[in-house]
């Protein structure tokens, strides 16, 4: 692999390499890779609308609302219609939810120490702080800022 290939091809060929072994794990849940950060998001910070987890994971609300309606077909979330405003739909993880949270959070681990099993702990450190740095340049907040 060239030192010269792109960065976004880079990411792209890592993140690919992801969601290939994450859809595999998932496959016994009746999971998908793209409906793994609304769960995560939840088990840090549940109540929280369609509408808000589409602005933070900068995609489109139907996209989420979908993701939204598979979870909760499969008993792992709950939607609730915001009393305050019935446009809006409040998620909640379910006790399944909550019970295969740690199963998506195990393997992310497993996969983060396969992926950098190469590097040595001073290069993993850095590898962390830039993609952190790259992150935070491109987030614009927490999924519970409504």
């Amino acid at each position: 692999m060239s030192d010269e290939m792109p960065l976004a091809r880079l990411l792209g060929i890592v993140l690919q390499h992801y969601y290939a072994t994450l859809n595999e794990r998932l496959r016994p849940f009746g999971l998908s890779a793209g409906q793994v950060p609304v769960m995560l998001s939840l088990a840090v910070c549940q109540n929280v609308t369609q509408e808000a987890l589409a602005r933070h994971f900068h995609v489109d609300k139907g996209a989420v609302a979908r993701a939204a309606r598979r979870l909760e077909e499969g008993g792992f979330i709950r939607r609730e219609t915001d009393p305050a405003d019935r446009r809006a739909v409040r998620l909640f993880l379910t006790a399944e939810g909550e019970r295969v949270v740690p199963e998506f959070v195990r393997f992310g681990r497993e996969w983060e120490e396969a992926v950098t099993s190469g590097l040595d702990a001073r290069e993993q450190a850095v590898l962390r702080s830039l993609l952190a740095r790259m992150a935070r340049g491109c987030a614009d907040g927490g999924c519970c800022d409504e």
